[in-house]
């Protein structure tokens, strides 16, 4: 399935591998002014499976096949 990777570089003074902390602290971190974004490359990947960072979600799935429809 072809999807949109983006990886965004996140600057902060606090450690966000300390529990706890999600990934959505560092999104809402940055858009406070509590960190900063520096970057964002996005990339299209056109077999999400076979990427490295893929962690076989099946999220998209779903979505994809409703549409289809």
């Amino acid at each position: 399935m072809k999807l949109y990777k983006t990886t965004i570089v996140i600057w902060s003074e606090s450690d966000p591998s300390q529990a706890p902390f999600e990934l959505e602290d560092l999104a809402r971190d940055a858009t406070s002014g509590s960190s900063i974004c520096t970057k964002m490359d996005t990339v299209q990947v056109d077999e999400s499976e076979r990427d490295e960072d893929w962690d076989g979600n099946e999220f998209f799935t779903d979505t994809e096949d409703e549409n289809a429809k």
